[in-house]
């Protein structure tokens, strides 16, 4: 049996965030996760409280509530060696003018030209660079949790590996997928997404367009995505699927007719009935930070204060209660 101060179950952009906010506090921290590849590092990265807002019709105060997690990710990131990439977005389009006034009415930047609209308002990282640099220091376990319980030292768990450990607190970031290990978690239901990753000429910046996303990575050439099918948890792409997103990409950047294929492939993440993540106390001791959308990288860095907050026993943030693990029991 091994000892720990606080275990971190998941090693996605959450659960990465909260152990990095959780070391910078000064606690002992250890993620357990499983070897396989989270959705958070398939992810394209986008840090997109503008474009997010009104492509969802967030209210003012949600759209507030984006634009917040975004500004925290500017000292988090210097804290833990996070690249952003602060060049903008663009979105290209006969809605350009709907757009940009959508933009404006919720707060945000928004430069029209035509059939395009720019924010400097959303900002972008490296998904995989991210999460490797949020892992810095911290020990890491491989295993999958099966079995958790209250002890009077805090939480017992046991891993698919038959390792023990008792951890003085505990944080659920396990992503979508049913947690049977004895603790009852709030609702979260299954949203695919899929993408494709191509290599060769691509935009600077990001690029929005009816239906697709275009976002340029760090070792060259792009992510375009992406769907968002709910229900669904299978990981195999759609042929179908990948030729439009391909075809909606290249109408909205000409420049990519020459891009070459790497990969397409799917991933799945976790919503709550509301579309806003659990971030805080499930019970004493057992704090989640669990199903952000599709915006788990924007909102990571404001998951992981609320949940280091409440695990201390502090006074919660002005964005706690919209995120409170138990807002629908």
């Amino acid at each position: 049996m091994t000892q720990a101060d606080v275990v971190v179950v998941g090693a996605g952009a959450m659960g990465l965030a909260t152990a990095a906010a959780l070391r910078l506090a000064g606690r002992d921290v250890v993620v357990l996760a499983p070897e396989e590849v989270s959705a958070s590092a398939l992810a394209a990265g986008m840090l997109a409280p503008a474009f997010e807002s009104a492509l969802d019709g967030m209210s003012s105060p949600d759209a507030a509530r984006l634009r917040h997690a975004r500004d925290l990710w500017v000292d988090f990131a210097d804290q833990t060696g996070v690249e952003l990439y602060r060049d903008g977005a663009e979105w290209r389009g006969p809605e350009a003018e709907a757009m940009a006034s959508r933009l404006r009415d919720l707060g945000f930047v928004a430069h029209q030209d035509g059939a395009t609209v720019f924010t400097p308002e959303d900002w972008r990282l490296d998904a995989r660079g991210a999460l490797a640099a949020l892992s810095r220091g911290i020990a890491r376990r491989v295993g999958r949790l099966i079995q958790l319980e209250p002890v009077p030292e805090g939480w017992r768990l046991t891993d698919d590996r038959n390792v023990v450990s008792v951890a003085r607190q505990v944080v659920l970031a396990t992503g979508w997928a049913p947690l049977s290990c004895g603790v009852p978690l709030p609702p979260i239901h299954p949203i695919r997404g899929q993408a494709v990753r191509v290599s060769g000429p691509c935009p600077d910046h990001v690029v929005r367009a009816t239906g697709v996303y275009v976002v340029p990575q760090g070792d060259g050439g792009a992510i375009i995505g992406a769907t968002m099918e709910e229900g669904r948890n299978d990981l195999a792409p759609d042929p179908d699927v990948t030729a439009r997103l391909l075809s909606l990409a290249r109408k909205a950047c000409p420049e990519l007719e020459v891009a070459a294929v790497v990969s397409a492939y799917a991933g799945v993440r976790g919503a709550s009935p509301d579309g806003w993540p659990y971030a805080g106390l499930l019970r004493p001791g057992l704090g989640v930070a669990l199903a952000p959308r599709r915006s788990g990288w924007l909102l990571a860095a404001l998951v992981a204060g609320e949940v280091v907050r409440a695990l201390e026993g502090r006074d919660p943030g002005p964005h706690a209660a919209p995120m409170s693990p138990g807002r629908f029991a």
